[in-house]
């Protein structure tokens, strides 16, 4: 399953101005596909950065507790709040909506 990651933090905790989260982040980046890897997740697109203080990922994984596991140990939410949103392909939700008996 595809898995949108939306992870946001505040301004005081960005790398581009928090040393200790520079730090941080320096550190753990170059690991992170290992970190993935090693936890059962794919990045399929991203991270994407932004002046929003969003970053978006997108990660595919048979269980969202490997998502989840892959996000503390690249220690992503000590300095974010992420969401895990759960999601399909195109063609995936397409062939849903087909399937589906509408309720209107």
């Amino acid at each position: 399953m595809h898995f949108v990651l939306l992870a946001e933090h505040s301004a005081d905790v960005c790398p581009m101005s928090n040393a200790t989260t520079k730090d941080l982040l320096l550190q753990t980046a170059p690991e992170i596909p290992g970190i993935a890897q090693r936890n059962g997740v794919t990045i399929v697109a991203g991270p994407f950065v932004n002046r929003e203080h969003v970053v978006v990922a997108v990660v595919e994984a048979d269980r969202a507790e490997s998502v989840d596991q892959f996000l503390v140990e690249a220690r992503l939410a000590q300095w974010n709040s992420v969401r895990i949103l759960p999601s399909l392909t195109m063609e995936e939700g397409m062939k849903q909506i087909v399937e589906t008996k509408t309720v209107f």
